[in-house]
């Protein structure tokens, strides 16, 4: 069954990880780049989750190792500002029994929950992320085959050029000048679709002034001075 690609602002939201493994400084290292702030739980860490928590963006919470220890963490927890307002939970351990349970605390409480390793107590599935400033673009196979979403991203990462950036950026600046030179909703799409091909042969580079020019063109080739 086919899943529907939904985005999420996470700027300043707060993101639950249990596991502080390589799977685990995956997720965080994708959250942290969308702004969020993390809570990493685990009985251990990987050296580099350390670091990104000298860094600043995240905090790490050692607990003791125990098959629910994370669980009491949790429940001790979750009453504190912020954390009871958590966006999401990442259940990123390699015990399955161990991911399911927390999952089943993450639901009891009303949290999305992502699992690492069952797809069935999965409310929703980490992408294969792929960004060019505020262009992201998502692959998902509804976690069913993760190397295959992984292989798509490799692809799209050697296609999209790391100047589409610039180009978001001037479709951006674009967009406020063709409203205000159209209230017509096609004409607007016409115009931006010129105005983008347009920005393409420059690596995405348009002025203002190229931007003005681009739509009296298109208006006037429409019989619309």
């Amino acid at each position: 069954m086919a899943v529907f690609p939904m985005f999420i602002e996470l700027e300043e939201e707060i993101c639950l990880i249990i596991g502080g493994g390589r799977v685990a400084l995956r997720k965080a290292e994708t959250l942290l780049d969308m702004g969020a702030y993390i809570h990493i739980i685990s009985c251990t860490f990987v050296p580099e989750i350390r670091a990104l928590e000298a860094e600043g963006g995240l905090e790490c919470h050692e607990v003791s190792e125990g098959t629910l220890s994370a669980a009491v963490w949790l429940e001790t927890h979750m009453k504190k500002e912020g954390i009871g307002k958590a966006a999401m939970l990442v259940c990123a351990t390699s015990d399955l029994e161990l991911n399911h349970q927390l999952a089943l605390w993450g639901k009891k409480h009303r949290i999305p929950v992502n699992s690492a390793t069952s797809g069935e107590d999965c409310d929703f599935y980490f992408p294969s992320v792929v960004r060019r400033g505020n262009l992201t673009v998502g692959v998902s196979t509804g976690g069913r085959t993760p190397a295959l979403a992984h292989l798509v991203n490799q692809q799209i990462q050697e296609t999209l050029p790391d100047w589409y950036d610039v180009l978001e950026a001037t479709g951006k600046t674009a967009r406020g000048q063709v409203h205000r030179a159209t209230e017509n909703s096609l004409e607007r799409r016409v115009i931006m679709q010129k105005v983008l091909k347009a920005a393409l042969e420059d690596e995405g580079r348009l002025t203002s002034e190229d931007i003005a020019r681009v739509i009296q063109e298109s208006r006037t080739g429409s019989g619309d001075v």
